[in-house]
């Protein structure tokens, strides 16, 4: 029997990774079963070469940042009444989801696998938006917004929040293959459309924000660039001014009276303070918000709705996770917009770019109105993205050296 070499294991990881950016938010468990197809090929590449693995000191540091976070949530798994159900909830949304950014950073080291991958999913995601677009204005949508393959029509609203500014950088940036750029350039216009049809007003703010970061450098580089930016501008004034619908949902964002979505998040923020000055040290526990908050509700008439999360990363996890949790995100989040913050300023990286617009727009600005971290879907996208960028930038380093 022909026995399997390293090269094929490798490949085999690249394949199912890549399909799952594609599949994961049409089947949770489709893309479950190629992340375990993943892992167990992994698996066997680190049980032959357990003694040879090596990272790059940018990777080593990313990882000891985010598995620092991770730790800070362990005592709320651990000691708030039930630690068999809290561990298996920190291993799911922590380890498990956190398994994709491992094994592209561990295994695949070839640029040629990693700028396939990403070509796949940005192909299959710009698919993705031009169904949101088909939801809204032909199958209309009975709430009127676009969701795209997915059953959650905020997730993929984060999602865009790191895409848009994404291919912006690849699109305009020479440094990567012409085949990738090419996509990008594809994916700019199905994106804001996308958007438009989602209608989620954070992500408009958020992609406003980052777009203002990603552009200038290279619209100022090139005068087609600053052309072609200046004509999508102004054609989304344009749409803006000829519809003032979505003048008004814009507007209605700083709504805290009357607009049911704010104060429903106003609320549910309220609880979670609620929940941390009872529970400040350990929290309510993992997955603890959703029973708690229906108690909660209880008292505060109100209420008119219960939900599962907090809409927002911190404050989810401040009542879930206590002090520790709560700290641990915010060093997390502001750990990578310093670093890879400072070193784009001073290298103008694309990589770094992009990992610092991730985390701007998906992770930060986003994450104020939706708990999109534990997002089965989005989250593992997210850890595939950055995992891809910083293995990216690890090979660039490695042919400067040479």
């Amino acid at each position: 029997m022909t026995k399997i070499n390293d090269n094929h294991l490798v490949f085999g990881i690249a394949c199912c990774l890549g399909v799952l950016s594609c599949v994961t938010r049409i089947s949770i468990a489709v893309g479950q079963f190629l992340q375990g197809l993943a892992v167990a090929f992994g698996l066997v590449l680190f049980l032959r070469h357990r003694g040879e693995i090596r990272y790059s000191n940018e990777i080593k540091r990313a990882m000891y940042a985010i598995l620092a976070f991770f730790c800070t949530t362990l005592p709320a798994a651990l000691f708030t009444g039930k630690p068999l159900a809290g561990l298996g909830a920190f291993v799911n949304m922590w380890l498990w989801r956190f398994m994709v950014f491992i094994l592209i950073v561990t295994f695949i080291k070839k640029r040629s696998y990693l700028i396939n991958m990403l070509t796949a999913f940005l192909a299959f995601f710009s698919v993705d938006c031009l169904v949101a677009v088909y939801q809204w204005r032909v199958h209309m949508a009975p709430d009127g917004r676009g969701w795209g393959f997915g059953s959650n029509t905020l997730a993929i609203a984060g999602i865009m929040c790191m895409v848009l500014p994404m291919v912006i950088v690849i699109a305009c940036d020479s440094r990567f293959e012409k085949r990738i750029r090419c996509i990008s350039l594809a994916a700019i216009p199905c994106v804001l459309l996308g958007l438009l049809a989602n209608q989620s007003r954070a992500a408009w703010l958020a992609c406003m924000i980052t777009t203002l970061v990603s552009l200038p450098h290279y619209a100022l580089q090139k005068k087609k660039i600053f052309v072609s930016s200046l004509a999508i501008i102004l054609l989304c004034v344009g749409f803006f001014g000829a519809n003032p619908a979505y003048v008004k949902r814009l507007e209605s964002s700083t709504n805290i009276t009357t607009n049911e979505s704010n104060l429903d998040r106003l609320r549910m923020w309220r609880g979670a303070l609620a929940m941390y000055k009872a529970h400040p040290v350990t929290g309510v526990g993992l997955n603890g918000f959703k029973p708690e908050y229906k108690v909660y509700a209880k008292s505060h008439p109100e209420i008119k709705h219960t939900f599962s999360h907090a809409h927002n990363n911190f404050m989810h996890l401040l009542a879930e996770t206590g002090t520790p949790g709560a700290l641990g995100y915010v060093f997390f989040v502001f750990y990578f917009l310093i670093t890879s913050g400072k070193k784009c300023l001073k290298a103008k990286d694309p990589y770094d770019l992009i990992i610092f617009t991730s985390f701007l727009g998906f992770m930060l600005l986003f994450g104020q109105v939706e708990y999109i971290i534990d997002n089965s879907s989005a989250i593992r996208l997210f850890w595939f993205v950055v995992a891809i960028m910083l293995q990216l930038q690890s090979i660039q380093i490695k042919e400067l050296v040479k």
